[in-house]
């Protein structure tokens, strides 16, 4: 959707809310990953009018630094107490807690509310939610440091990425005898230099490479951008690109920085430049070339100019994302491999279907035992014009061969001139309507 048009949702001046769906609802799914941009969300954080800036408050804790203070201290009153609101946690109350009825409803709110003391202290004893608990921003330092040193490896992996984390557990955790602990610790934003170059050395060559792409001083922008593109990280989340999801980070590295990636030897700074969508055309090039399929694919993802090679690639490896690709306009539609006419996947072999230079069986094609392969094939214009001709009378694959190049003007206009005979063949006459009195 245009940039203009989802304003207009926004603002709540179009579409108008029906009996269907309300405003609230149509915003609730422009909000949701992958249904705006989030080069839009950034614009949204500095825009004129204060409705969208206030809705921009939803994401501000992963906004860039500036545009996260500027809507705290915003002009508009609305924006500010928004901000605030989103950005201040809160304190769990008791009837919140008496509400939760369901666990993931208490797992949620021990994950991002600001618990009481005694409540958190029975929790921790209980060992209820330790995970959710893990994951809280809010926790007092006594907190972290039991949560930092338990004797879960699953809720040490969460806590390594803690924000209150001190030194003394950072260190700790760099000992940590589970690798995927020090993988994830090698990450954190705020990890000591001398720690850094520690993991740097670690005998785990994923913590070693996690680690030594990001050298103090750290940026948090730059920490994101590595771990979006390091498969070991994102196996604790679910990754956007395997749900159609292929996006700049709200909070991007400069693209100089990407650039500089891009010429890295280290692999998982190559993969992180692959998902730049800003990068020039020389390092667009360069990572086109590059002998990793993950820097290739992310690539073919994330950048408009991504060559057509690349597009067929991705569009092979993620079916999730193949309508955004074949949209593209450097997708490949002619001259494809003819092994794609023997594909597993349907989608592709009606990719080898419509390809005007398939020099494989077409005739196969028309037996496929899918309907949308069938009808690709019944519209090549590879079909001599007796076939197509013969094809028209066919009520499975008409449809197709009615779109078939093949077709002179003469037969067009003798098939709408059929449609049109026949539509008013089906004319009620007039009068008929109306019966005998």
């Amino acid at each position: 959707m245009p940039d203009a048009a989802v304003e207009l949702v926004l603002l709540g001046t179009w579409p108008r809310e029906s009996k269907l769906v309300t405003q609230d609802e149509v915003r609730s799914e422009l909000t949701a990953p992958g249904r705006v941009r989030n080069a839009f969300r950034r614009r949204m954080a500095r825009h004129p009018e204060p409705e969208l800036r206030r809705q921009a408050c939803l994401f501000i804790d992963w906004m860039p630094p500036a545009d996260r203070a500027a809507l705290l201290d915003d002009p508009d009153p609305d924006v500010r107490a928004e901000a605030r609101r989103v950005a201040v946690p809160r304190q769990l109350t008791p009837e919140e807690l008496a509400a939760a009825d369901l666990p993931r409803t208490r797992y949620h709110l021990y994950q991002v509310r600001l618990l009481p003391p005694d409540l958190l202290a029975e929790a921790l004893t209980a060992r209820e939610h330790l995970d959710a608990l893990a994951g809280n921003r809010h926790l007092p330092p006594d907190a972290v440091r039991t949560l930092a040193a338990d004797p879960d490896p699953d809720v040490r992996r969460r806590m390594a990425r803690h924000p209150a984390l001190t030194p003394e557990s950072m260190a700790a955790l760099a000992a940590d005898p589970d690798p995927v602990v020090r993988h994830r610790l090698a990450g954190h934003p705020d990890l000591t230099p001398a720690l850094i170059d520690a993991l740097a050395a670690d005998p785990d060559p994923g913590v070693a490479a996690r680690a030594a792409a990001d050298p103090a001083p750290r940026e948090r922008a730059r920490t994101g951008a590595i771990d979006g593109a390091d498969l070991r990280e994102r196996s604790h989340q679910f990754r956007l690109i395997d749900f159609g999801i292929a996006d700049e980070l709200l909070d991007a590295p400069d693209p100089a920085w990407y650039r500089a990636c891009a010429r890295s030897p280290l692999l998982l700074l190559r993969r992180a430049a692959a998902s730049c969508p800003h990068l020039d055309e020389p390092t667009v090039r360069l990572l086109a070339g590059d002998e990793d399929e993950e820097v290739r694919d992310l690539l073919a993802l994330h950048h408009p100019g991504a060559p057509a090679a690349l597009l067929l690639d991705a569009h092979l490896r993620h079916p999730h994302h193949r309508d955004r690709l074949r949209a593209r306009p450097a997708f490949p539609r002619t001259g494809l491999p003819s092994g794609l006419a023997r594909h597993d996947d349907p989608e592709v072999r009606e990719l080898a279907a419509a390809d005007p230079e398939f020099e494989g069986d077409l005739e196969a094609l028309l037996a496929d035992p899918e309907r949308r392969v069938r009808l690709a094939a019944a519209a090549n214009p590879r079909l001599g014009p007796d076939r197509v001709a013969a094809l028209l009378a066919d009520s499975d694959l008409g449809e197709g061969a009615a779109a078939n190049p093949q077709l002179g003007e003469e037969r067009l206009h003798a098939l709408l001139d059929g449609v049109l005979g026949r539509a008013a063949a089906h004319r009620p006459a007039a009068g008929g309507a109306s019966g005998e009195g």
